[in-house]
């Protein structure tokens, strides 16, 4: 049984007429008289009741013709599928350790909207992606970076932490306080200058390698930690956060988050299509 044969029988059923169903399949009409019988010789049943004019299905007919026409469907839709796949193939993608999971989940839900995600797969920033969800620091001569969102640095308090319900906080106030320290951090040498110069001693209550921990530290109120938030979430229900421009004795510091391309994978056309899909948002 092939599926050319089912195509014809639904032809016909649909059609009401080997005729008919000639000029629909652009065929002549020997050859669905052909495969008409051939179908109805190896089920064993009649699957038409022929009339003078046209013809009428039987109730196995009626039976077969649902079946046939999942599975003409189903053929349909793999085929669809594996030519989507050859049209994106598989996409390889890294992400700094700096970036927080919610930034992946967008930079997902648009590569999606641009038809561009069939196989994803994440490797290890050591290896060689074909697109990396990174920061503007991070990024080389030899990529083509696209900016998505903006992050503010900012420092996160335990909601049960006091300074949480001080007004106003300064520099000063962070003496002695529990820490929370982001060893991945492309800044940390800066902060710890920085605390240097003013005086401050702070105690390391965590050391962590990514930015989950990070956070979810600060929520469980382990201790503080100075981070890259974006700008447009709301994080009041984890934690209190001040904006490091907002402490007295520090400044305001920003960060942008992006998708780099090294320039060698723009002659891809799948990574052409999101270059173009991304930089229209």
């Amino acid at each position: 049984m092939d599926l050319k044969a089912l195509g014809y029988f639904v032809a016909v059923v649909e059609q009401g007429s080997i005729t008919a169903a000639a000029e629909a399949c652009f065929v002549a009409q020997p050859s669905i008289s052909h495969a008409i019988n051939k179908l109805e010789g190896e089920l064993q049943v009649s699957l038409f009741t022929r009339q003078p004019r046209g013809v009428k299905v039987t109730e196995e007919g009626q039976v077969f013709y649902r079946e046939a026409k999942g599975l003409l469907n189903h053929a349909g839709s793999v085929s669809s599928i594996f030519k989507r796949r050859a049209h994106n193939p598989l996409l390889t993608v890294s992400v700094s350790q700096s970036i927080a999971f919610a930034y992946l989940s967008e930079l997902l839900g648009k590569l999606k909207r641009i038809d561009a995600l069939q196989e994803v797969r994440l490797i290890q920033q050591s290896e060689q992606a074909d697109i990396r969800l990174t920061i503007d620091r991070e990024v080389s001569g030899d990529d083509l970076f696209i900016p998505l969102w903006q992050d503010q640095y900012c420092l996160i308090i335990p909601s049960e932490n006091p300074l949480a319900y001080e007004r106003s906080i300064t520099v000063a106030d962070l003496n002695g306080l529990c820490f929370i320290e982001r060893i991945y951090c492309d800044r940390s040498g800066d902060w710890a200058e920085f605390l240097r110069q003013n005086e401050v001693n702070v105690n390391i209550a965590a050391s962590v390698d990514n930015e989950e921990w990070a956070l979810s530290l600060v929520e469980a109120g382990v201790g503080v930690a100075i981070v890259p938030l974006h700008q447009a979430k709301d994080y009041s229900h984890r934690f209190f956060v001040k904006e490091l421009g907002e402490i007295e004795g520090m400044q305001s510091i920003r960060r942008t988050v992006g998708v780099a391309i090294p320039f060698k994978n723009l002659a891809r056309s799948s990574i052409e299509n999101i270059k173009q899909g991304l930089t229209v948002e």
